[in-house]
């Protein structure tokens, strides 16, 4: 059984990946720029990196909070640069949020599993 506070980290992080998921997911099949028939293809680029970690995150494996994290420094400079364009301001704050919100739970969250699991001898 988890203390509180990393069974919280836990939640927040699951939470916030997948609205991760979902804004990045309207971003790209909101976007009228692109082509329907390439739509498909750019959610498996764009979203698909963050999918592989979804059973570990499930299964609360710290290492995969971990490796989430350091994908999760690429949306966030994608994030600010996009930060730059002014038209879809309101969406990338989001994004650039939900990036930070998901970071920091999953740092904590590793950081608190992982001293839990070495108490006891795991």
């Amino acid at each position: 059984m988890m203390p509180p506070a990393t069974e919280s980290a836990r939640r927040v992080t699951i939470v916030a990946f997948l609205l991760l998921v979902a804004v990045l997911s309207l971003q790209v099949f909101g976007n009228t720029a692109v082509q329907p028939a390439t739509r498909g293809f750019l959610w498996v680029v764009w979203v698909g990196p963050l999918l592989v970690f979804l059973p570990g995150l499930l299964r609360g494996a710290w290492k995969t909070f971990i490796w989430l994290c350091f994908v999760l420094l690429v949306y966030f400079m994608v994030s600010v640069m996009a930060l730059a364009d002014a038209a879809n301001a309101a969406i990338e704050w989001l994004q650039l949020a939900l990036v930070c919100v998901v970071f920091t739970a999953g740092m904590l969250y590793a950081r608190w599993r992982r001293r839990e699991l070495a108490g006891q001898g795991a």
